[in-house]
């Protein structure tokens, strides 16, 4: 800067001083200092492939990935069979349109004859009977049992497995099974309250100590069920164990003898 401002330039013309200045100012300008380059962003070369950044993942997220890859929180290990479930509803549904025609087709007309008016009662009665039988003997079948899976089971597939060869008593199964109008039932039983049944009228393998008092307004909770010591197989899915079923079958009929 003092070389700028020296008393000689003053004797050089005012182009040579303004030319002289010129390259001085950029002179000095070009030896200034930098900016520092450490925290600015490299530009990708053209050959590199760029990654991108890997997620963090929190404890909490992991845990509910391992539990997504195990099995549901209820898993399915008693099927009762298609066919058992079909021959079963369309004898329900059979002996429901036999009530319905002997009502209102086989009634009216003995009601409109005076001398069979005595036998509407029977026609009616008669076409009850049927239903009322057949709802009441295939009521105990069950079509589908589920247990349900604590948290640490449902890790993974062994782990399932290995939680279901030592239920606790205060294990929950669900039983679904089948209403007189054909509509699905279903029942939660603690496996301790099951124990070995037979019934002389239709077919019973164990019963429920403790049923669910429902309002009165409500159908009574079923007490009696039946279901084979071995499942039917079915699609192979991740929530599917039949192999669970058999000693959770033993272990209920075994249950009547310590009673």
């Amino acid at each position: 800067m003092r070389l700028l401002l020296h008393p000689s330039l003053r004797a050089l013309p005012r182009a040579a001083q303004r030319d002289l200045r010129s390259r001085i100012w950029l002179r000095l300008k070009s030896q200034g200092p930098r900016p520092s380059q450490r925290n600015t962003p490299k530009a990708p070369s053209k050959g590199a492939v760029h990654e991108p950044p890997t997620p963090t993942v929190s404890s909490a997220e992991s845990v509910k990935t391992t539990m997504r890859k195990g099995p549901p929180e209820r898993i399915l290990i008693y099927y009762g069979g298609t066919g058992r479930a079909m021959f079963l509803g369309m004898m329900r549904v059979t002996t429901i349109f036999l009530f319905g025609a002997a009502c209102f087709l086989v009634a009216p007309f003995c009601y409109a004859d005076e001398e069979r008016q005595w036998m509407t009662p029977l026609v009616i009665a008669g076409g009850a009977v049927p239903m009322i039988s057949f709802a009441y003997v295939a009521s105990p079948y069950v079509n589908f049992i589920h247990l349900a899976l604590p948290a640490f089971a449902r890790r993974s597939r062994e782990m399932a497995a290995h939680y279901a060869k030592d239920l606790p008593p205060t294990a929950v199964l669900y039983l679904n099974t089948m209403r007189w109008n054909t509509i699905p039932r279903q029942t939660t039983v603690r496996l301790g309250d099951l124990v070995s049944d037979r019934d002389p009228i239709r077919p019973v393998t164990f019963r429920n100590l403790k049923p669910v008092q429902l309002p009165w307004w409500r159908t009574k909770a079923p007490t009696q069920f039946f279901a084979a010591a071995e499942s039917k197989p079915g699609r192979q899915t991740t929530a599917f164990y039949p192999e669970m079923w058999p000693a959770i079958y033993n272990r209920i009929q075994s249950q009547a003898k310590k009673r």
